[in-house]
């Protein structure tokens, strides 16, 4: 039954397997710390989460020659797990009637999408242990959606990212209306008055993270959103996390609060 299954599949993917002009070129690499691709003016990377890394092994002990032959020949039985990935590249592209061909080029010629892999955005990868996440979901969730996240630190289902990533559902949050979501927020902090004035413009209401930092002149409107009882974290090493460290520098200093803000007007 699987032969005949991969028989089928193979059979019908065979009407891609085709020559000729390519509209589209993609330029791809990995780092150890994560991938890149580079099409005309677009770029995007993404960070390896602690699964891929063990697999990663793997991928490095192959030359690139070999990523090159499974994807052309839509896998192959020496690396099963580099096959079943190669399988949901071909199916993707062909329920979307797309053409995918790979061809070798040179490390040194590859250096666009090289400088992609490589990009390492420590301050802006710390995301809440999920611990601590649970006891604020406990207490005001479930949340709908994460407004600031990535697909290796998002804390729901439907998430918002920053740069391209296919399983986000859209990118940047600031551009689009927050109204009518209960989400959860734990942003870069130089982000957070341009998140408190968002909740305002877009009459938003969930749920926000931020450093109890007083002193900082977005946290009067902080205060002022509040609209239930906070929760308060005191510092604890393993209250961040983060694919690039495994301590934040300055956790004994953080103390964080959780609260749910609302931008709606009350009368």
């Amino acid at each position: 039954m699987k032969l005949l299954s991969s028989l089928g599949f193979i059979k019908k993917q065979r009407n891609y397997i085709r020559s000729g002009n390519f509209e589209l070129e993609i330029f791809s690499d990995a780092s150890l710390t994560g991938c890149g691709a580079v099409c005309k003016e677009t770029r995007t990377h993404g960070y390896w989460s602690a699964e891929d890394k063990r697999h990663h092994i793997i991928l490095l002990r192959v030359d690139n020659s070999t990523a090159l032959s499974y994807i052309n020949r839509i896998g192959s039985v020496k690396y099963p797990i580099l096959s079943q990935l190669t399988r949901e590249i071909w199916d993707w592209w062909a329920k979307r009637n797309l053409f995918i061909y790979a061809s070798y080029i040179p490390s040194a010629q590859n250096t666009e999408a090289d400088t992609e892999s490589r990009i390492v955005s420590e301050e802006t990868e710390w995301t809440l242990a999920q611990g601590y996440f649970q006891r604020i979901e406990d207490i005001f969730g479930p949340f709908d959606i994460d407004l600031f996240a990535t697909s290796i630190n998002t804390k729901c289902r439907r998430f918002i990212t920053w740069q391209p990533d296919p399983l986000a559902e859209a990118i940047d949050a600031f551009s689009l209306s927050w109204a009518g979501l209960y989400f959860y927020v734990f942003s870069p902090f130089i982000l957070i008055l341009k998140v408190l004035r968002k909740i305002v413009m877009d009459k938003a209401e969930g749920i926000v993270v931020v450093p109890w930092w007083p002193a900082q002149p977005w946290f009067p409107l902080f205060n002022r959103l509040i609209i239930d009882q906070p929760i308060q974290f005191q510092p604890d090493i393993h209250m961040l996390s983060s694919p690039f460290r495994d301590i934040h520098p300055t956790w004994n200093r953080i103390f964080l609060v959780a609260a749910k803000l609302s931008g709606k007007p009350s009368y």
